[in-house]
This record gives structure tokens, C-alpha cells and sequence, in this order.
């Protein structure tokens, strides 16, 4: 047996050591509850949080469709994006809603011999769509300013989403793919071609920005359409647009109902729990790549930093990727 000061020294690191127990055990208990919450599989058994779009699912859009005409004077509009930044259907939908011209949406790419080409044929062009310079259009966009409109729009994502997006989009289309590629495709894919998906890109706002003559018309931006506050201002930003550039457009009352149906209540129910199209998992990034992306787009502030809104848009992108990005070491 010690002695009564050994005695009480050794209580005392009980003590010490029984309160440490105590205050790790919840900190162990939170930060296991975190890592489970924060698995890329996505637990389907969860509760949906449902929006309130009630006053969206009985809407009714007023504008009708006026008739088709030989002869117009209207200029389509460039509508560059990314791939999966703008869904076709989308685009295909919101454009004839708002302008009732059934073909108003273009691919520079289509073409029909004696009736179009480049996005100029027999019916009328309100939006051309393209991925430029990703799939080059041959020569150069300002050779091109007398057949377009002066502004251009460009659909933007978030890098950390669309990159994967596109690369299961290719899945599907070219290797039958149905659904979401497995996890292991997507690592595999990403590994390989990080560094050229993330150089595709920004290779957008060089090409349009920096080395066309065009103005920007407006940054049609993914998550601000699939969000039930910011969509229908977007569209309504789209709508003055294609106003200003001569079109024939539905009045600003049908707008939100425009949106609605373009989106559609699956989508904006999707993009509201997940901010992602699909639920098998949410693809991952391994650190160096987080900071691959990180760097383009500190690269791009730095570079187009006078364009305002364009910075607020790379800005929030950084955040999400650093507060919510999966980091995927395998």
C-alpha cells in the first residue's frame, strides 16, 4: 500500500480519467453518426423531404402557339453548355413554351439536306444550341456574328456534378449503359481523364468570353433551374432575352407554369434531396482531385474576375465543393 498523498494522486487520475471517458464517448457517438449520414450510398428507406408545389400542379400556361411563318426576321440566339448542364429536353421544352415555335430549338450539329443546316432552314430559330469548342464548329464564332443574335447564353454546372454526369451520359450512349455506371466504372473514368474533363470545362468561358465577340446574355445556371425559388426566374431571365432579340414570348404570368413543366416535379423533387440525378451513389473525388477542381476555379475568378456575376457563380461553386464534396480514397 502507498502512502495517503500516493493514495489520493491515484484517485484523482481516475477521476481525471473517467471524465475524458465521459466527454469522448458522445464525441465518438456524433462523429459515427456523421460518417453513416454521410455515406455516398443513398439510404432510399429515408423520409422525403417534400416540397410545397401544390400551386404548381394544377397551373395552366395561357400563351397559344401563333402561327408558323415563311419569313422572319429574327436572329437565333447561341446557347452554349457544357454537356448534361442543360438537359435537351429541357431546353426543347422551355423554348417551345415560350416562344410556341415547335422547332425553335436548334443543334449547330443537325443538319437536313436543303432544309437545315447550322442552325438555318425553313422554320424559325430561337435558341442554337452547342458544346463549342468542345466539338469545334469548324471555323471561327465571329465569322458568324451577321447570322446571330449579339448575346450569347451559357448553361454552367457545378464542375463536381456535371463531370460525372457526362461521363455516365457517354456510358449510356455509346457503351449501353442503362442507368447509373457502377461506382467502380466512374473511379476508373475519372482517374484517367480528370485532368481533360476539367480542361473541357473551362474551356467554355475562354472560347465565348475571352475569344468571341459576342456578349454574355446570361449564365443559365443548372441548380438555380432546378430550384423551385431561383427556376422561375431564370426562365423568366430567358424569356427578356429572347423578347429583346425580336421574339414572339408567352407573357411573364406563365412563366412559373413554364418552368414547372419543363422541370417536372420528379427533377425538382431529385435535385431538392440528392443534387444529383441519380441514387445509387453520389460519385467521389479522391483530395488531389478536390484540389484540381478547386484551382480551375480559383483560376477562372482570377481570370474573368470583372464579370460579376460569373464570379458569384464560381464563388458558390467553391463552397459546395469544399463543404460538401465526397472525398473517395480507394
Amino acid at each position: 500500500m502507498g502512502s495517503e498523498a500516493e493514495l489520493k494522486s491515484f484517485e484523482n487520475l481516475q477521476r481525471r480519467r473517467f471524465k475524458f471517458a465521459a466527454y469522448l464517448l458522445p464525441c465518438l457517438v456524433i462523429a459515427t453518426y456523421t460518417v453513416m449520414s454521410n455515406t455516398h450510398r443513398l439510404d432510399q428507406s429515408d423520409e422525403r423531404v417534400e416540397l410545397n408545389l401544390t400551386k404548381f400542379r394544377n397551373c395552366t400556361v395561357s400563351f397559344q402557339p401563333h402561327q408558323a411563318q415563311s419569313e422572319w426576321k429574327t436572329k437565333p440566339i447561341w446557347l452554349s453548355a457544357f454537356p448534361t448542364s442543360l438537359r435537351v429536353s429541357t431546353h426543347q421544352s422551355i423554348i417551345k413554351q415560350l416562344t410556341g415555335l415547335s422547332q425553335g430549338d436548334k443543334s449547330f450539329y443537325a443538319s437536313s439536306r436543303g432544309t437545315l443546316k447550322h442552325c438555318s432552314g425553313t422554320t424559325e430559330t430561337a435558341t442554337c444550341s452547342n458544346v463549342h469548342p468542345m466539338v469545334d464548329m469548324g471555323e471561327n464564332l465571329n465569322k458568324r456574328l451577321d447570322n446571330f443574335y449579339s448575346e450569347y447564353i451559357m448553361a454552367i454546372r457545378n464542375p463536381m456534378t456535371a463531370l460525372p454526369s457526362y461521363t455516365n451520359e457517354k456510358q449510356i450512349k455509346y457503351h449501353g449503359e442503362t442507368g447509373q455506371m457502377s461506382e467502380e466504372s466512374w473511379r476508373n473514368m475519372r482517374d484517367t481523364y480528370m485532368s481533360v474533363l476539367i480542361e473541357d470545362w473551362t474551356a467554355f468561358f475562354r472560347a465565348w468570353i475571352k475569344d468571341s465577340d459576342y456578349n454574355t446574355g446570361m449564365y443559365l445556371v443548372y441548380e438555380d433551374l432546378h430550384n423551385v425559388d431561383k427556376g422561375p426566374k431564370a426562365v423568366k431571365r430567358l424569356r427578356d432575352i429572347l423578347h429583346a432579340a425580336g421574339f414572339v414570348v408567352a407573357p411573364e404570368v406563365d412563366v412559373p407554369c413554364i418552368w414547372f413543366n419543363a422541370i417536372g416535379e420528379d427533377q425538382i423533387q431529385q435535385n431538392h434531396e440528392t443534387k444529383y440525378e441519380y441514387n445509387d451513389y453520389i460519385p467521389g473525388y479522391t483530395k488531389a482531385q478536390k484540389q484540381l477542381l478547386l484551382t480551375a476555379l480559383s483560376t477562372l475568378v482570377d481570370e474573368y474576375g470583372d464579370d460579376n456575376e460569373l464570379k458569384s457563380i464560381l464563388e458558390s461553386y467553391t463552397n459546395t465543393i469544399k463543404q460538401e464534396i465526397r472525398i473517395d480514397e480507394v
